[in-house]
């Protein structure tokens, strides 16, 4: 995001940059430096081309997305196994024994 945002703000700087420069050649009287020239598909054919490109890079995307949620739906399902299995250690480590029955310490000084 930091990247983004970067890269809006260079945008936003360069078009004020231009903007104050056309601005300061028609008070000036002078033609504006800056030429923006952007090439529109017309054909039919480069439009269908980029029509079946963005098809693509959409599906691609949601392959990518899908592909995603299923890693972390696995990362998630083996994380709560082992939390189980820690569960399932911790309670067998703290159950006594079964062969020993629950005797009260004795005292040595008694005796």
């Amino acid at each position: 995001m930091k990247a983004l945002f970067q890269l809006l703000g260079a945008v936003a700087a360069v078009a004020a940059a231009g903007l104050g420069a056309a601005v300061l050649a028609k008070k000036l009287g002078k033609e504006c430096p800056i030429k923006v020239t952007v090439d529109v598909a017309e054909d039919a054919e480069n439009a269908e081309k980029d029509k079946e490109t963005a098809d693509k890079t959409t599906a691609a995307y949601e392959a990518g997305v899908a592909a995603g949620k299923a890693h972390a739906e696995a990362i998630r399902k083996a994380a709560e196994a082992e939390a189980a299995e820690a569960a399932e250690d911790a309670a067998e480590s703290d159950a006594p024994a079964a062969d020993e029955p629950d005797q009260p310490p004795q005292d040595k000084e008694a005796e």
